[in-house]
C-alpha cells in the first residue's frame, strides 16, 4: 500500500486505514453505502463531518448498528432500490468491500452517482484479481456447498444455516445477493470500466497484499497455537505495507473524465 496513514488514522494497512485518509474531512455528508453495524462510519466522527449516514441490506445488521452507534443515521435499504435522498446530498460516499457482493454493479454505483455533489469523491474498496484469488474462503460455500452446510451446522445450527443461507429474508446468501451467487475478485481496468459507466473517473489506485490469502488459510488451521498466531499476524501486516494485490483500493470523483 503506497497511500501514507497520518498518525491519527486509527486504522493500519487496510481498507479501512485507506478509506479514512481519503474521507474529506469536515464536509456537510458523508454515506456509507453497506456500512453493516456503522463502525466505520463511527470512526470518522474526529473528521467533523456534519452527517453521517450508513445504509445496508441486513435488517439484523442495521438493528445492532441503531444500538450500537445511537448518534448516527442507519438506514436498512433494498440492495437495487433507489436511496431515500435527494440528489447532490452527500460530499463522499464510501463503499467497503461491498461492490463485489452486488449483483447490479453499474445500476447500484449510479445511484450512488446520483446523491453525490458534483466532483463528490467515492472511495471504494473490492478484492483484487491475482495468484491467490482462489484461496478466498467466501466462495467456499459456492464451490463446496455440501461440505460449507455440513461445517456451518457443526459449529451452529441447521436453523442458522437456513436462516442464513437458504431463506435469508434480506435477499442474501450469506452477505452475497442471492442474484449474483459469486464473490468477485477485480482487476484496475474492470474496476475503472464499472465506475466509468456509472459516471465516476479514476483519481488514484492503490491496494494490499498479495499472501495475504495464504496468510489467512494458514491462521484457520494453526491460529490456535499463539506462537504461530503472533508470526502470521506479523507477516500479515508486513504483507499490507508491501504489495497491493489481494485487495484492491480505488478513488473515484463524479463527473471526472
Amino acid at each position: 500500500m503506497h497511500a501514507r496513514i497520518s498518525s491519527d488514522n486509527p486504522y493500519g494497512y487496510d481498507r479501512w486505514g485507506f478509506a479514512w485518509e481519503y474521507v474529506p474531512w469536515g464536509g456537510a455528508a458523508h454515506l456509507d453505502f453497506g456500512c453493516h453495524k456503522g463502525a466505520f462510519l463511527s470512526a470518522l466522527k474526529p473528521k467533523g463531518i456534519r452527517r453521517l449516514v450508513g445504509v445496508d441490506v441486513s435488517e439484523e445488521a442495521v438493528h445492532e448498528g441503531r444500538r450500537l452507534f445511537p448518534d448516527l443515521e442507519i438506514i436498512k435499504i433494498h440492495e437495487a432500490g433507489d436511496l431515500p435522498f435527494d440528489d447532490r446530498t452527500f460530499d463522499s460516499v464510501s463503499m467497503l468491500d461491498v461492490l463485489e457482493h452486488v449483483y447490479d454493479q453499474v445500476e447500484v454505483l449510479a445511484e450512488l452517482n446520483r446523491v453525490l455533489k458534483d466532483e463528490g469523491r467515492l472511495v471504494i474498496t473490492v478484492p483484487g484479481q491475482h495468484l491467490f484469488s482462489f484461496l478466498d474462503m467466501g466462495n467456499y460455500k459456492f464451490r463446496f456447498p455440501r461440505l460449507h452446510r455440513w461445517y456451518y451446522c457443526l459449529r451452529h445450527s441447521q436453523e442458522d444455516y437456513e436462516y442464513r443461507y437458504v431463506s435469508n429474508p434480506d435477499g442474501l446468501i450469506g452477505d452475497i445477493s442471492a442474484k449474483k451467487r459469486w464473490h468477485e475478485h477485480f482487476g484496475r481496468e474492470k474496476l475503472k470500466r464499472v465506475l466509468r459507466e456509472a459516471g465516476f473517473g479514476v483519481i488514484d489506485f492503490d491496494g494490499t497484499g498479495f499472501f495475504a490469502r495464504v496468510i489467512g488459510s494458514g491462521s484457520y488451521l494453526v491460529g490456535w497455537i499463539k506462537p504461530a498466531r503472533n508470526v502470521l499476524a506479523w507477516l500479515g501486516q508486513l504483507d499490507s505495507r508491501l504489495f497491493e494485490s489481494t485487495n484492491l483500493f480505488c478513488v473515484a470523483e463524479k463527473g471526472r473524465f
